[in-house]
């Protein structure tokens, strides 16, 4: 075990502390007009089950953080370990319209991207908004939700994709 570090180095310290924090990788989705715009996110996490409701985490400078905050509204897709074509895209590889052209995609009754063959899809109505940082939280109440398919997330650790193992106790 190290020792505890000085605040100079709290930033790298922190970041290296952060990738030992297993986890599910989604992408945030949300419609503007005609125009889709995503983001992959692993700071998406439950707030309440009365009412149902999450917390997303979104970087100020995200091409999705100026639409949610116009629109309140968005969709949490939560990705499957079939999903690894995915997360490139709305990691930064592609720009928008084209982080949609490798999956499949449909919408809900209010025009929200909802990726088809996802583990779960959220649909979300901003409640609160905090700023923080170089970040923006959304707190949202869960509309509707859909789930599919055997519960198999794509989880993201130590900078890297992975898949959850079942352990059994000895």
């Amino acid at each position: 075990m190290t020792a505890l570090e000085n605040p100079c180095d709290l930033e790298t310290t922190f970041k290296t502390a952060m990738r030992r924090l297993t986890a599910t990788v989604n992408i945030i989705t949300t419609k503007e007009g005609t125009v889709r715009h995503g983001m992959a996110a692993t700071a998406v996490t439950s707030v309440s089950t009365a009412p149902p409701s999450v917390l997303v985490c979104i970087n100020k400078a995200a091409s999705i953080h100026d639409p949610v905050m116009r629109i309140n509204r968005f969709c949490i897709n939560v990705l499957a370990c079939d999903h690894l074509n995915i997360v490139t895209l709305f990691s930064g590889a592609a720009k928008g319209e084209d982080r949609f052209l490798n999956a499949q995609w449909e919408e809900d009754e209010d025009g929200l991207p909802m990726l088809e063959d996802a583990q779960a899809n959220l649909i979300a109505t901003v409640e609160q908004k905090i700023s923080y940082g170089t970040h923006t939280v959304f707190i949202a109440k869960i509309d509707r939700i859909r789930t599919s398919g055997a519960v198999e997330p794509l989880l993201y650790q130590d900078g890297a994709l992975c898949r959850a193992t079942s352990l059994q106790a000895s």
